[in-house]
């Protein structure tokens, strides 16, 4: 993308669509943790019994978009869970 060019947001530009919103928010936590300013948009319609549609069920999370590229070779990046996080008890 072009300086000159618009994100898909304004100045924000679309570096992950999820249909989960704790797989956004995740996302955006990593980054965040990167020093990295990204926004979480839920744009999913809710209406139950509903099938998993991707229409209606979309999640994005958003960085500026000089960030983009940075942001999403990041999110490619394979990320190692502490070594805490996993619990002994049964």
């Amino acid at each position: 993308m072009s300086e000159d060019e618009p994100g898909s947001h304004g100045d924000w530009d679309a570096v992950l669509e999820t249909s989960q919103i704790y797989e956004a928010e995740l996302a955006a936590l990593r980054l965040r943790e990167a020093g990295m300013e990204a926004r979480v948009i839920d744009q999913s319609y809710r209406q139950e019994p509903m099938p998993l549609v991707r229409a209606f069920s979309v999640v994005r999370v958003l960085v500026k978009a000089e960030q983009a590229e940075a942001a999403r070779a990041l999110l490619r990046e394979p990320h190692e869970l502490p070594e805490d996080a996993f619990s002994e008890d049964p």
